[in-house]
């Protein structure tokens, strides 16, 4: 099953997907704002930044497979790294929120809640249960944690969603002889 999944994605995704997840990684090295702006009401090591927009571009023209491989390759950098750690809660973060967009098949209202909420959700359980098991950070600490790391996961599904549905609203209507820029 999986091969015939992926016999599916064209080459013309796979490209796309490959440069959008460029995209993503060149804005994840570039540091300061507006690429990398901390987060200041929770624990440091955490920032707003642009590398989800790519992901959700790549998710709303191509699909569920080319925008996760984006977000694969976005986050590939935090690894390369040496940040086991930031890599795992960065791909987990934005794989959450894919899944929560592609669950409805209604408005993109209803998807964005969804993919906030799943983002919420998801990340709400992997801080509570990893950032113990990674940085040795004590239970109680992690429970007070976990509302200002909501909050920040809320505000960082909008930075993704809003802008690359904006975009994709801007690339894929139709040209003068009809074609959709992205067919």
């Amino acid at each position: 099953m999986t091969r015939q999944v992926f016999q599916n994605i064209k080459t013309r995704e796979v490209a796309a997907a490959s440069l959008l997840g460029a995209l993503s990684v060149s804005w994840e090295i570039i540091p300061g704002p507006p690429f990398d702006i901390p987060f200041p009401i929770s624990p440091p090591r955490i920032s707003f930044d642009l590398t989800g927009i790519p992901m959700m571009i790549s998710l709303l023209a191509y699909g569920t497979i080319p925008g996760a491989y984006t977000s694969l390759i976005g986050c590939s950098i935090i690894f390369l790294r040496g940040n086991v750690p930031g890599g795992i809660f960065k791909l987990v973060a934005e794989l959450a929120t894919l899944l929560g967009f592609v669950l409805l098949k209604k408005s993109i209202v209803a998807k964005s809640v969804l993919a906030i909420t799943s983002r919420v959700v998801i990340m709400t359980v992997a801080n509570y249960l990893l950032l113990p098991f990674f940085y040795g950070i004590p239970e109680s600490t992690v429970v007070v944690y976990l509302v200002p790391i909501a909050i920040f996961n809320v505000i960082q599904a909008l930075i993704n969603i809003i802008p690359a549905y904006l975009i994709y609203l801007r690339i894929s209507k139709p040209k003068k002889t009809g074609e959709p820029l992205l067919s």
